[in-house]
C-alpha cells in the first residue's frame, strides 16, 4: 500500500525535502502544504525599476556541494553567479570609521582594531588549554582563547551578522560546532589551522585566509536571485503543492496523523514532516503532546528589519567597495551592519547606482518590532549618511525596499541547548513525525538543504 507523506511549510527546508522525497519515494503519495499564497519563506527576490533585493539570505557559500547539486538538479546551473572578488573585503565599523577585517597575519599586525598588547594576547592562543565544558558561549570562548578585545571587536559582530545573535548568549558548540570541534581535536585553533593547511596542501594565501576564520568558499547566488530556486521547485512540483493551506492542528489516530487545515481540508499522513518555525510546529502539535509544544515554544527568535536603499553613486564621496561592514555591540547601535549589495553581485541595480542593505535589530534589540516603518528607515538613512556627500544627506533614495521579520532567526543560545535533547526525546515517542527546519542543525541555506537531504533518507 502506498504511504502518504505530508510536508508542512514551503520554505527552502520544505521545498528541498519535497525534492529529495520525490527522488527517494516517488511512488509514494506526497503533498506539501504552505499557509501563504507564495513559497520560499524568508527567501524573496524583489524586483523594482531594474533593482533586485533579497529580503532574506543574499547567497550561500559554494563550499558545500549539496546546494550546488540541488540547483543543478533543478536545471539552474547556467544561472549561477559568484560574488565579485572585491567582496572578499569586509569591514568592522568603529566610531564611524571602517576598518578592513584582517585576513593575514600581516594585516593583523597593522590593524588599528587592536593595540600591541591585544595582538600579543592573540598569540597566546597556542598555550591556552582546551575547554572542558560544552556550555561556553561564543563570547566566553573568544575571551578565553584570544582575549576579551578580540571577542568584542570580531566575534561579537560576527555572531550578530550571521544569526542576529548575542555572542554573550550564543552557545559555541550549537551555533559553530566546527570551531568547537577544532579546539577539542587539536587543543588550539592556530595548531588546527596549521595542521589542516599541511594536510590539504593549500596555497599560502588560502591557508592564511582560513586560519583567520573568514568564511570558506565563495558567496554564490543566481542571476534572478535566490527566488529562482523556489520558483523552479514550485514549477516542477506544482501538482504536489497546496498554497493558502494553513495547518491548524494535527491529531494522532491509529498510528497515522490527521492534518487539519483552516480551509477545511484534511490530510492523512503516515509520515509527517513539519518544516515550519518552532513556534508554528508547537501550535500544530498541541493535540498530540503538550510537553513537546511547550519546549518548542521556548525556542527564541531574533527580529530583523532588512532595508534596501538605492542612490546614485554621485552622492557618495567614495563609492562603497567590498562586501560591507558589521558593527560591534559596544557601539550601542540598533543597526547591526550594512552590505554593499551592488558591489557583491552584478546586476543588482543599474550602472551608476549603489544598493545598500541595512540590517537592524537582532537578539540584542527585540524592541525594534515596536518601531514604525518610518523610524526604522530613519535609522538606516542615519547609518549611511557619513558615507555620503554633504549636499546629498537630504536626498531621498531612488528606490526603497523594506521588510520586517518579527521572528527572523532562531537563536542557538544557552537555553536552546537545554531544550534540544528534551525535544528529541519527546519526538522519539512518535514514529513518522519529523521536524526539519532551521532551528535544528544549522540556520544557513546550505544547512537547510543538507538537513532536508538527510531527513528524506527515512526508513
Amino acid at each position: 500500500m502506498r504511504r502518504r507523506i505530508v510536508i508542512v511549510g514551503g520554505g527552502i527546508s520544505g521545498l528541498a525535502l519535497l525534492h529529495y522525497l520525490k527522488q527517494n519515494c516517488g511512488h509514494e503519495e506526497i503533498v506539501l502544504l504552505e499557509k501563504n499564497d507564495h513559497l520560499g519563506g524568508t527567501i524573496r527576490s524583489l524586483k523594482k525599476q531594474g533593482c533586485l533585493f533579497e529580503t532574506g539570505p543574499n547567497g550561500f557559500l559554494d563550499s558545500k556541494p549539496r546546494t550546488l547539486a540541488l540547483i543543478k538538479e533543478l536545471g539552474l546551473e547556467s544561472s549561477l553567479i559568484r560574488a565579485d572578488e572585491s567582496s572578499r573585503v569586509r569591514y568592522i565599523s568603529l566610531r564611524q570609521t571602517l576598518h578592513p577585517f584582517p585576513t593575514t597575519p600581516q594585516n593583523f599586525c597593522s590593524s588599528r582594531l587592536l593595540n600591541p598588547f591585544e595582538k600579543v594576547r592573540i598569540l597566546g592562543e597556542f598555550f591556552v588549554p582546551r575547554a572542558t565544558h560544552p556550555e561556553e558561549t561564543v563570547y566566553e570562548f573568544g575571551k578565553r582563547r584570544l582575549g576579551e578585545r578580540f571577542s568584542q571587536v570580531f566575534l561579537d559582530p560576527m555572531v550578530s551578522g550571521i544569526c542576529g545573535g548575542d555572542s554573550r548568549q550564543t552557545n559555541l558548540k550549537a551555533a559553530f560546532p566546527r570551531i568547537y570541534q577544532l579546539e577539542q581535536e587539536y587543543g588550539s585553533l592556530f595548531k588546527a589551522m596549521i595542521k589542516i593547511r599541511k594536510a590539504k596542501k593549500k596555497t599560502q594565501k588560502q591557508s592564511q585566509r582560513a586560519a583567520i576564520g573568514s568564511p570558506t568558499g565563495t558567496l554564490t547566488s543566481l542571476r534572478g536571485g535566490l527566488s529562482e530556486i523556489v520558483e523552479a521547485a514550485g514549477r516542477r512540483y506544482e501538482a504536489d503543492i497546496c498554497l493558502q493551506a494553513p495547518v491548524e492542528t494535527v491529531f494522532l489516530k491509529d498510528g497515522r496523523y490527521e492534518v487539519h487545515c483552516a480551509n477545511g481540508k484534511q490530510y492523512i499522513a503516515d509520515q509527517l514532516f513539519l518544516c515550519s518555525p518552532a513556534y508554528g510546529a508547537s501550535r500544530m502539535l498541541k493535540n498530540i503532546d503538550q510537553s513537546l509544544c511547550e519546549e518548542l515554544e521556548k525556542i527564541r527568535y531574533a527580529p530583523m528589519a532588512v532595508i534596501g536603499l538605492v542612490f546614485s553613486e554621485k552622492y557618495f564621496a567614495k563609492k562603497p567597495r567590498g562586501y560591507g561592514y558589521l558593527i560591534p555591540s559596544l557601539e550601542k547601535k540598533e543597526v547591526l551592519g550594512v552590505l554593499f549589495e551592488s558591489d557583491i553581485f552584478p546586476g543588482r541595480c543599474a550602472p551608476g547606482q549603489v544598493l545598500l542593505r541595512v540590517m537592524i535589530g537582532g537578539a540584542r534589540h527585540p524592541d525594534i518590532i515596536r518601531k514604525s516603518r518610518e523610524e526604522l528607515v530613519g535609522l538606516a538613512l542615519d547609518e549611511i549618511k557619513p558615507m555620503m556627500t554633504e549636499d546629498a544627506k537630504t536626498v531621498e533614495p531612488q528606490e526603497l525596499f523594506f521588510v520586517l521579520w518579527e521572528q527572523a532567526i532562531p537563536q542557538y543560545n544557552q537555553s536552546y541547548c537545554q531544550l534540544l535533547p528534551v525535544i528529541e526525546r519527546r519526538l522519539g515517542r512518535y514514529p513518522g513525525l519529523h521536524l526539519s527546519a532551521n532551528y535544528l542543525k544549522g540556520i544557513s541555506l546550505n544547512d537547510c538543504v543538507e538537513n532536508a537531504y538527510q531527513a528524506a533518507r527515512m526508513p
